[in-house]
C-alpha cells in the first residue's frame, strides 16, 4: 500500500515511517535538503498549503500526522496548521482515487476538562479547554468526522521520548517542565495527587498507528494511544524524580532543592500573582511555561484504550529515567542533536 505521511519531521513522524514497513511510504517536508533519511521513504517536498498533486492517483492511504504543538501560541496561529491544514488536506483526500482510508492523528487533550474514564469515541465540546491548543485539535477532530471520507482517529497521550535510548527530536512541554523541575524553579504544581499522567513512548505510539493500518479498516473508529491505567499518578511520578534527580543534581542531593507541592488552581494562581508583582522575567517565564501545560493535571481522568492494549508498554519508570538522563546528559538536546537511527 502506498502510503502520505504529513509530519514526518516531528517527534513521532520517522518512527511511525519505520514501523509502517513494507508499505510504501511518500513523507511530506517542507525541505527535503533538512529532512531525516530512512530507507523505503520516499520524500515528497510540499505542504499542507501546497499539497502535492501529482501523486493523489498513487495515494491509498494517509496518515495525517503533522500539527503545531505549541501550546502557548493564540488559538488563530494554531487554527492556521491544525485546523486549515487538515481542511486542505481533506480536499486533497477527495481527489485520490485510490483511497482506502485517512487516520488522523489527534491527542488524548481533546477531551478539555472532563474527568473519569474518558471513551474512544467522538468528543463533544468540553466546558473548557486548558490551552487553545486542545481547542484547535478538537476542532480537526469535528472537521474529520464530518468530512465523509473513511476517517479513523488516534488521540496520542503525552509522547515522552524513545523508550530505545531516550532522546527527543524536539523538546515540548513536558521537557520544558522537566527542565525547570530539575533546576528547582517549580515551587509548586497546580493538579491532583491521584492525576493520571499519561506517559508513553515514540515507539508506541507509532506501534499503535502503525496497529491500526494493519487491521481492517472501520470508518469512524477512535483509538486512545495511552497508557492508561498503567501511567502514573502525579505524586508517583514527583517522588520518581526527586529520587532521579538526587543522583545527578547537588541542589537535590543535599536538600537544598525539594519536591514542589500539589496545589490547587486558586493557590497556583495566587503564586502567578506574586511572581508577576514580583518582575522576575524567570519566574515569570516559567510560570507562562507551567500555565500552558500543567493545569490539565487538575483533572483526574483515565483513557479507555482497545487496540493499544495489543501494543508492548514500555515501564513508565524506565521510561521517564531513560528520558530525563538523556536530557541531562545533552543539556536539553543543546550539546549534541538528536538524530534517526538507520
Amino acid at each position: 500500500m502506498t502510503i502520505l505521511l504529513t509530519g514526518f519531521s516531528g517527534n513521532v513522524g520517522p518512527e511511525i515511517a519505520r514501523q509502517l514497513a513494507p508499505h510504501r511510504v511518500l513523507a511530506l517536508v517542507r525541505d527535503v535538503r533538512r529532512a531525516p533519511r530512512l530507507d523505503g521513504v520516499t520524500l515528497i517536498e510540499g505542504s499542507l498549503e501546497s499539497l502535492p498533486m501529482a501523486v493523489r492517483g498513487e495515494v491509498e492511504a494517509i496518515v495525517h500526522g503533522a500539527a503545531t504543538v505549541a501550546f502557548k501560541l493564540p488559538l488563530d496561529e494554531l487554527r492556521r496548521t491544525n485546523v486549515d491544514g487538515t481542511a486542505a488536506l481533506i480536499e486533497f483526500a477527495r481527489g485520490c482515487t485510490r483511497l482506502k482510508r485517512f487516520i488522523h492523528v489527534s491527542t488524548v487533550c481533546v477531551c478539555g476538562d472532563r474527568t473519569g474514564e474518558i471513551p474512544e469515541a467522538a468528543m463533544t465540546e468540553p466546558r473548557h479547554f486548558v490551552n487553545p491548543y486542545e481547542q484547535s485539535k478538537w476542532e480537526a477532530e469535528s472537521l474529520v468526522l464530518g468530512s465523509a471520507l473513511p476517517v479513523e482517529i488516534v488521540r496520542l497521550a503525552i509522547v515522552a521520548g524513545s523508550e530505545r535510548d531516550g532522546s527527543v527530536r524536539r523538546p515540548g512541554a513536558l521537557h520544558h517542565a522537566l527542565h525547570w523541575l530539575f533546576r528547582g524553579l517549580i515551587p509548586m504544581i497546580p493538579g491532583c495527587a491521584e492525576s493520571r499522567v499519561d506517559l508513553i513512548s515514540t515507539e508506541f505510539a507509532a506501534g499503535v498507528i502503525s496497529a491500526l493500518v494493519r487491521a481492517a479498516a472501520e470508518p469512524g473508529r477512535i483509538v486512545h494511544a495511552s497508557a492508561g491505567v498503567a501511567g502514573p499518578r502525579l505524586a508517583e511520578l514527583l517522588d520518581f524524580f526527586a529520587d532521579f534527580f538526587a543522583r545527578h543534581h547537588r541542589g537535590w542531593a543535599s536538600g537544598a532543592v525539594s519536591r514542589p507541592d500539589i496545589v490547587d488552581r486558586e493557590t497556583f494562581a495566587l503564586f502567578e500573582k506574586s511572581v508577576k508583582q514580583s518582575g522576575d522575567l524567570l519566574f515569570q517565564r516559567v510560570c507562562d511555561d507551567a500555565r500552558s501545560f500543567l493545569p490539565m493535571l487538575l483533572y483526574p481522568r483515565t483513557m479507555m484504550t482497545s487496540l493499544a492494549r495489543a501494543v508492548p508498554l514500555a515501564d513508565w519508570r524506565a521510561l521517564a529515567g531513560s528520558v530525563a538522563a538523556r536530557l541531562i546528559e545533552t543539556d536539553w538536546n543543546r550539546k549534541s542533536k538528536c538524530h534517526v537511527p538507520a
